[in-house]
């Protein structure tokens, strides 16, 4: 059980890390829409990184979301949960960010900002998940029991 989500987590990560690139490669080269209805033109006409960019968003937040359902739903040790938990819900944050700079007509800069500060949260929340399942969960050893003799 604990090989499924270390595997769900490095593949989110890695996720991440894609989304990431295609984001800081839309803000120094992208090329956005500039009609009113944004995001049918944006899917369909627009640059392909940014479509790229836009389903893998969706992507990541219904692979976080199937991932921490597993999580409280198995024996998942309890801070995994809370770590699944976490990212899904910075994810969240940043898919409506970049809902919201899309419907902004990708004029407001704090959108972006949002959605960086959120992935971030997202890698440190997944990333400690990763670190929760590295860990033994073999429990210390108690003391040795003392023998009387002072």
């Amino acid at each position: 059980m604990a090989f499924r989500h270390a595997l769900w987590l490095r593949v989110l990560l890695l996720l991440l890390v894609v989304e990431f690139a295609l984001g800081i490669w839309l803000v120094r080269y992208g090329t956005f829409p500039t009609t009113t209805n944004v995001v049918k033109v944006a899917m369909a006409r627009g640059d392909p990184v940014l479509t790229a960019h836009m389903g893998l968003a969706v992507l990541l937040v219904v692979l976080a979301f199937v991932e921490t359902v597993a999580a409280f739903g198995s024996t998942a040790p309890p801070r995994l949960r809370w770590f699944a938990l976490g990212g899904f819900l910075a994810l969240l944050v940043a898919y409506e960010s970049g809902v919201e700079f899309i419907l902004s007509g990708f004029s407001n800069d704090a959108y972006p900002l949002v959605m960086l500060a959120a992935f971030f949260g997202a890698a440190v929340f997944l990333g400690l998940g990763q670190w929760q399942l590295a860990r033994p969960s073999v429990p210390p050893a108690p003391p040795a029991p003392s023998t009387g003799t002072g």
